[in-house]
């Protein structure tokens, strides 16, 4: 698992906490299956070998100005809310999954983690050239983040077990779709492969 890193994607209390402004209508769904708890394990195994912990979160300036005007769906959502500026409660990553020293944070604001960050080139200076991915949700980040990483040359492995869907069937479908971009492996076949 070397030059390899955890990218811990929109696990925030916006999106992941029940009280989120997105959350209060996903979290049902997004938390079933253990997620959260098997989310905290990948956590702690990728921390005991000391692989790089990357926490993306969606946070924005007052009136969102990275964002344009026209706008739809839940990403218009970010403009119309302060629950995602930067510095706030919406925007910090859940308790139960909370950064400890060392992580590193970076703030976007859409559904793709590299583009308008630093991500691409904290993994290059890293030599970084696998990414493991959890997060929330699978159609948003987590699925647009992993057709990025395979398309910009990363090996890209997506633990299934980590991220939720808006629904059982689009969950499953992007299962499917992403498969085509990388590896799709358990919170058990991690913790396997990190401590053989």
């Amino acid at each position: 698992m070397e030059n390899s890193a955890l990218l811990v994607l929109h696990y925030q209390n916006s999106v992941a906490h029940p009280d989120g402004v997105w959350g209060r209508n996903l979290y049902t769904q997004i938390s079933k299956n253990n997620t959260y708890s098997n989310a905290s394990a990948v956590l702690a195994q990728a921390r005991s070998i000391v692989m790089p912990v990357i926490y993306v979160n969606v946070a924005c300036r007052p009136g969102a100005p990275e964002l344009p005007d026209a706008l739809f769906g839940i990403v218009a959502d970010v403009k119309n809310t302060e629950d995602c500026l930067s510095g706030s409660w919406g925007a910090r990553p859940i308790d139960e999954l909370a950064p400890e020293n060392g992580d590193i944070q970076i703030d976007n604001f859409n559904s793709d983690a590299f583009q308008g960050t630093a991500l691409d080139q904290i993994l290059r200076a890293r030599n970084i050239n696998t990414v493991y991915l959890i997060g929330q949700v699978i159609e948003h980040v987590v699925g647009t983040t992993m057709k990025r990483a395979a398309n910009s040359g990363y090996a890209a492995v997506l633990l299934e077990d980590c991220v939720g869907g808006y629904s059982d069937a689009t969950r499953d479908a992007m299962l499917d779709i992403l498969s085509g971009y990388g590896r799709i492996l358990t919170s058990k076949q991690f913790k396997d492969l990190a401590h053989p």
